[in-house]
């Protein structure tokens, strides 16, 4: 079974269950398990997801999300949670999958089923690198956590509100991990977390042919807090248009278009003149 897409009604769920310090991503994941519990789930797979790449981490909830689920859902709840740690190799992020899939069928049935995931993975990344630009269009950059910005209800539309004012819209999803990596080694000292190496890396690879950036973050988030900081400094060195976008479960959807619309109007001014 799967959690229906974000919605209001998940989102209050996330809002009425969990403390008040915790990030929009958290709430909205509550929730996201409130509805699977209240549509009779009795199993959750919540992975303890350390890390994704060598030497970096995902975020600090993610490292303790199946103990922090744990407060928040019934006794009468399990979870299937495998640790997904990369921080050695690739390898080893290969065999906490395979030991996941040996609680349910022989290795070589789970051995097929990662290398269909692997190839599928591998097409859908793929399909987003090969995404042609128009060059007749605003040219914009859209950052931050894929939770926020690939869920068109925490993101309050973002992305089709910018397409339909005219702007070609530029995702962290159309660059390759490796190119990332390669462009962030003129950052001082190496990010810790992947999503801000994300950021950086994407930043760098359309830097010559964007008319803006916004950058999307969830109120309260630390590690988006230092890399906003960079994000900024480095577009302004190249005299590059920046909107800072910070969402929470309060954000009005009417108030981020009209601030939108002002960036994209500001955008086109200084493209046309």
């Amino acid at each position: 079974m799967v959690s229906p897409p974000t919605n209001k009604q998940i989102l209050e769920w996330g809002l009425t269950t969990c403390v008040d310090g915790a990030c929009l991503a958290i709430k909205s994941y509550v929730g996201h398990s409130q509805a699977l519990v209240r549509q009779g789930t009795r199993l959750l797979f919540v992975p303890q997801i350390i890390s994704i790449s060598r030497k970096e981490y995902t975020c600090p909830n993610f490292l303790g999300l199946p103990d922090l689920l744990k407060q928040y859902l019934p006794p009468s709840i399990e979870m299937l949670s495998p640790t997904l740690d990369a921080r050695k190799s690739e390898r080893a992020l290969r065999q906490s999958y395979l030991r996941l899939g040996l609680q349910f069928t022989s290795l070589v049935t789970v051995k097929q089923a990662w290398n269909r995931a692997v190839e599928g993975q591998r097409a859908w990344e793929q399909s987003a690198y090969n995404e042609l630009p128009s060059e007749d269009m605003l040219q914009i950059l859209v950052l931050g956590p894929r939770y926020l910005t690939d869920d068109p209800f925490l993101s309050g539309n973002l992305r089709a509100h910018l397409e339909s004012l005219g702007a070609q819209v530029y995702t962290a999803s159309q660059v390759p991990d490796e190119i990332s990596l390669e462009l962030c080694k003129s950052v001082n000292k190496r990010l810790f977390w992947s999503g801000s190496r994300r950021s950086m890396g994407t930043l760098e690879h359309f830097l010559h042919k964007l008319d803006g950036v916004i950058n999307v973050a969830p109120f309260g988030c630390g590690a988006e807090s230092l890399v906003g900081v960079l994000l900024t400094r480095r577009a302004r060195e190249h005299q590059i248009a920046m909107l800072d976008l910070t969402v929470d479960e309060h954000t009005s959807e009417v108030g981020m278009i009209t601030r939108l619309e002002a960036f994209c109007d500001l955008l086109e001014r200084k493209k046309s003149g």
